[in-house]
């Protein structure tokens, strides 16, 4: 900790405070790509926002093809790394207020991207900018790298490495203090089958968001759709309502959506939707590829009856049904698993590709991305670690395993740094996303703390 750089944090706290709302205000949702925008003009524009205001604080400020920007700062052969992203998840329902105009409420500064991970990447650039006003010399260069497709599969952070090589050592505020070591590998899935169906569901706009809300029209009548799903008991946190429509009768489910990677902390509304169909006396092949898809997911979060639960170090495999859209050409699935690095890729393919099977349907759209494991006794790890516990005080302060994904685990040399786990509830992925006035001012103090214990000489 410097007093200097803590009273320089605090004194220019409005003005971060005003250029994270301009930030903000960007609804970065991954848009059409346009030469030189490859993720959308939002997205991009947001960007060259936020890189025109580092020029401005004296900062040197690249746009990279569009794919990321990048922030310099110091000397030295030795690049320390700090890695957000300005792209975010869709926004889903039950805002309080508009999820991009950034407005404050009780404290609270509400808005898609405010903790992850708008949030952390302006102040990270504040923390920087404290660094250098107050004089601290720094024994390695500083580089903010700005991602814009970290949401929707990290190809900005892919195409950094080919053009720009990987930082010396780095970290990424868009976890959880006090410092994470390890991160569970990431794989998306989709089964899809094709078929004359006469039901429709929809739910979901992210495979990593758990929905919170899904509907199915059925050709049922509302009374056999009431009695057959009055038979059928959820967990605590989900409900169903029913529509009569000239078509049959809709079913609106209703949970809490939640992080892919936490499927504890929320409740699937279209896990809950299919588990609940089961009972329903639907068509031959609308009723089978329903009963197959229960029989493979029911209401489990680890992939028991699929075959997949497993926990080594990293911690213990994930499956979330995250987006559904189901007509009369058929349905398409879209999963999300986060794996124990340790665990084979092949087991977890060969065991979706038989679920899928057994619906009458294929296994499309894969992807894994490798976790990783940093020794918690090396410089990075204790480095922030200590800068955790100097600030915080919290002395039994220990690194953490998690399963979400972050820019960490594309690089040799990386962990990641907060912003979530003092004095900040997670609202990530989430209605209602804020961080507080008094989490941004700890946040940034601490990622200065970060870049003078990791960089300073």
């Amino acid at each position: 900790m410097n007093p200097q750089v803590d009273k320089w944090i605090e004194d220019h706290k409005q003005e971060l405070i005003e250029d994270l709302q301009a930030c903000l205000r960007y609804p970065t949702l991954q848009g059409e790509a346009q030469e030189g925008m490859p993720f959308g003009k939002d997205v991009y524009d947001c960007l060259e926002n936020t890189l025109a205001m580092a020029q401005s604080m004296g900062f040197e400020a690249t746009n990279l093809d569009g794919y990321c920007g990048y922030i310099d700062y110091g000397e030295g052969d030795e690049i320390l790394g700090i890695l957000a992203h300005l792209d975010v998840v869709p926004t889903g329902d039950g805002w309080l207020y508009p999820p991009f105009a950034a407005e404050i409420h009780d404290d609270k500064l509400y808005a898609r991207g405010a903790l992850d991970d708008k949030g952390p990447a302006i102040m990270s650039i504040y923390a920087l900018k404290a660094v250098k006003e107050c004089g601290i010399p720094l024994k390695r260069r500083v580089r903010i790298i700005l991602g814009c497709n970290e949401e929707t599969g990290m190809k900005c952070i892919d195409h950094y490495i080919e053009k720009m090589g990987m930082p010396d050592l780095s970290f990424s505020p868009d976890a959880n203090y006090p410092v994470v070591s390890s991160e569970k590998s990431g794989c998306g899935a989709v089964i899809k089958k094709e078929y004359s169906s006469s039901i429709k569901m929809e739910a979901g706009q992210a495979a990593n968001i758990a929905p919170g809300t899904a509907w199915a029209i059925v050709p049922l009548d509302r009374r056999t759709v009431n009695r057959c799903l009055s038979a059928v008991e959820l967990p605590e946190g989900l409900s169903w309502e029913l529509e009569s429509l000239e078509e049959g009768t809709k079913i609106n489910m209703t949970g809490i959506s939640c992080h892919a990677s936490l499927p504890w902390e929320g409740a699937n509304a279209l896990q809950a939707l299919i588990y609940a169909m089961v009972t329903l006396p639907l068509p031959t092949e609308d009723r089978k590829t329903i009963e197959a898809l229960a029989s493979s997911f029911k209401m489990e979060y680890y992939g028991q009856s699929l075959g997949l639960d497993f926990e080594d170090y990293s911690g213990r495999l994930t499956c979330n049904l995250g987006v559904m859209r189901w007509d009369e050409n058929g349905m398409s699935l879209k999963l999300d698993l986060r794996v124990p690095t340790s665990m084979d890729q092949e087991l977890i393919k060969g065991q979706l590709t038989k679920a899928a099977k057994e619906a009458g349907g294929k296994l499309e759209g894969w992807r894994y991305g490798m976790g990783f494991s940093i020794p918690e006794d090396s410089e990075l790890v204790q480095g922030l670690l200590n800068v955790f516990i100097e600030r915080t005080g919290e002395k039994d302060a220990k690194p953490m395993r998690i399963g979400g994904g972050t820019y960490a685990r594309h690089l040799k040399n990386a962990v990641s740094f907060g912003p979530e786990g003092y004095k900040c509830p997670s609202s990530v992925h989430v209605a209602n996303e804020y961080l507080t006035m008094e989490q941004i001012d700890i946040n940034t103090k601490l990622l200065a703390d970060a870049i003078m214990a990791l960089a300073g000489e």
